[in-house]
């Protein structure tokens, strides 16, 4: 996915950025030579992004489903579609809360504009992430945090209720082999 997401994601970027006046001239800066060294960069610092994205949602999300059966004292279905997208949502805000700082210098790293005539070179994580400290501080990494918890958690809490959902609609009706 990753090899698609990238690009995808620098041309929007570049747009929103008003690095490009539009989408075709931001698929012509991505795939230049300056613009594929940026999408290394940035896809390297959404790996940081876009993994712990993953396992911290999937772990909210299981840890506080297995927290809820595990506790005679709750009377809570958790296994609800409505209780699954509550949980969900949770998770992946939870996710997109801690993640933001690499989502930062992921965006940074795609919509950057090096002067090359000056000798500079696009930076990487490290280089980004140390340049956005120096510019604005350790709140420079919260930017943007509401934004992104509000368009990641409906869409974990629709995922991980739809996958949860088809998951036991299978398990029901034998859609999985057993042996």
């Amino acid at each position: 996915g990753s090899i698609i997401r990238a690009p995808a994601e620098a041309i929007k970027s570049t747009v929103q950025s008003g690095n490009a006046g539009s989408a075709p001239e931001a698929v012509q800066k991505v795939f230049s030579e300056r613009g594929r060294q940026n999408i290394f960069n940035a896809w390297s610092a959404s790996v940081w992004r876009d993994v712990p994205f993953g396992a911290i949602q999937l772990a909210i999300f299981e840890l506080i489903k297995s927290f809820i059966l595990n506790s005679p004292d709750i009377d809570f279905d958790s296994s609800t579609l409505l209780s699954e997208a509550i949980i969900g949502a949770f998770a992946g805000g939870v996710g997109a809360l801690v993640t933001n700082p690499f989502d930062i210098i992921t965006t940074r790293i795609i919509t950057q504009t090096p002067n090359e005539d000056e000798g500079e070179k696009p930076l990487g994580i490290i280089g980004m992430g140390r340049r956005v400290y120096e510019e604005n501080g350790v709140q420079a990494f919260a930017v943007g945090w509401e934004a992104r918890v509000g368009y990641w958690a409906p869409a974990i809490s629709i995922f991980l209720s739809v996958y949860c959902s088809v998951r036991q609609a299978g398990v029901v009706n034998s859609w999985f082999p057993t042996n």
